[in-house]
């Protein structure tokens, strides 16, 4: 275990977009084993969620103190302070994440201090050109993807998907260490069954907790349950979220007169638990956006459902759908954006309640398998220390 360099603990700057509750468990394990500096760019609910309180790790401490977001008034003033602080400080390891401006920067601090940078990806999906303008967008993100990854000290994939997403840019596989992504197990959460709150009675759930933005595929899965619905009456649809594309969902419900759908809105963090106990099957419908030529990078909330043992269905364009849904066995994985796919796939678990039964729990068996934030550190253990060790005897 190498968690020590020349007598003292080795030190680790690990940057973040925001703070998530759903990784302070992992955030604990870098406390426990490591010097570590967490920087959060921006702000964020800093509460812990219900259940862990953070043994290690203060909430205050991790905004107020270890954040370096509270002074900031410009993103080119908080970038400059971030290589700042990754100079001063000299962090033996700089953990940054995706193909951004924190990635440049960490790449930039690594060069002046003779540290190494570790690269978490989440990305897996390469957009194809359609045009001209984002031919250009294309190159020039396809060219700080090489230099980022090919300067990277080791880089850390969050599944299969993002594996081979690395490897194709030329990438060595020793570089390469996977960290399962891992989310809270909301079975070990207090909840209650939200039908007679919600007024559906004994009803067939299907259920869908997101953000509510085009590339989700809401728009596509209330039109694959139109026809559940109008084939039987028995069957809800409950949304909980918002986003920009709302709206237009609301006019789709509207416009094809489907009775049975539920808005609840955002929900609280204590309140998940309880919506996935209530549903019967659980679907992240995520398409392909042609605009925006982007893919669901992983989809946490396959893995939330799945560790209430409810069966999935899911996309191809979704990062998660390849290491957790087995189509057959636990859930279904049909094509982005297909209306008559994801409508069988839905038809399927609402006529076989004991195929439910059995794919809720080969979902929990799954989950168990993967779903470890001990396995999750595991793997950033192993690029910290292989990093250490190269910075050690340089090839």
């Amino acid at each position: 275990m190498l968690s020590v360099q020349d007598g003292k603990r080795i030190r680790i700057a690990l940057i973040q977009p925001a703070y998530a509750r759903y990784r302070q468990p992992l955030f604990e394990m870098f406390q426990d084993h490591y010097d570590v500096d967490f920087f959060f760019l921006e702000r964020s609910d800093i509460q812990p969620a219900h259940e862990y309180t953070g043994k290690l790790l203060s909430m205050h401490e991790l905004d107020k103190k270890k954040s370096v977001s509270d002074h900031w008034f410009s993103p080119q003033k908080k970038f400059l302070m971030l290589l700042l602080a990754l100079i001063k400080n000299r962090f033996t390891i700089i953990i940054t994440s995706g193909y951004s401006p924190q990635t440049l920067i960490s790449l930039l601090a690594s060069k002046i201090t003779r540290s190494k940078y570790i690269l978490w990806i989440e990305d897996w999906f390469v957009p194809k050109p359609k045009s001209f303008r984002t031919m250009i967008r294309f190159s020039l993100l396809y060219l700080i993807a090489k230099c980022v990854l090919e300067n990277a000290g080791a880089v850390v994939v969050e599944g299969s998907p993002q594996r081979r997403h690395v490897r194709n840019f030329g990438v060595p596989n020793e570089k390469v260490f996977q960290a399962n992504h891992s989310s809270l197990d909301y079975s070990k959460f207090k909840s209650m069954n939200l039908r007679q709150k919600l007024n559906i009675g004994n009803a067939f759930v299907i259920l869908y907790l997101g953000r509510i933005i085009e590339r989700k595929g809401l728009d596509v899965l209330i039109k694959a349950f139109s026809t559940i619905e109008q084939e039987r009456g028995d069957a809800y649809l409950v949304i909980c979220g918002d986003g920009n594309f709302r709206g237009s969902c609301e006019s789709i419900v509207k416009e094809m007169q489907i009775k049975h759908v539920i808005f609840a809105g955002s929900i609280q963090e204590e309140e998940k638990a309880s919506f996935y106990k209530t549903a019967d099957v659980f679907v992240l419908p995520s398409r392909i956006v042609a605009e925006e030529e982007i893919a669901e990078g992983w989809g946490l909330v396959i893995n939330e459902a799945m560790s209430m043992g409810k069966p999935v269905i899911t996309t191809d364009a979704v990062g998660a759908a390849e290491d957790l849904v087995r189509s057959g066995i636990n859930g279904y994985v049909v094509k982005n954006g297909e209306i008559e796919e994801l409508y069988l796939a839905l038809r399927k678990m609402v006529e076989d309640p004991r195929l439910r039964k059995t794919m809720g729990e080969n979902s929990r068996i799954i989950f168990e398998e993967f779903n470890d934030f001990g396995k999750m550190f595991k793997g950033f253990k192993k690029a910290i220390e292989y990093s250490v060790n190269r910075t050690l005897t340089p090839r």
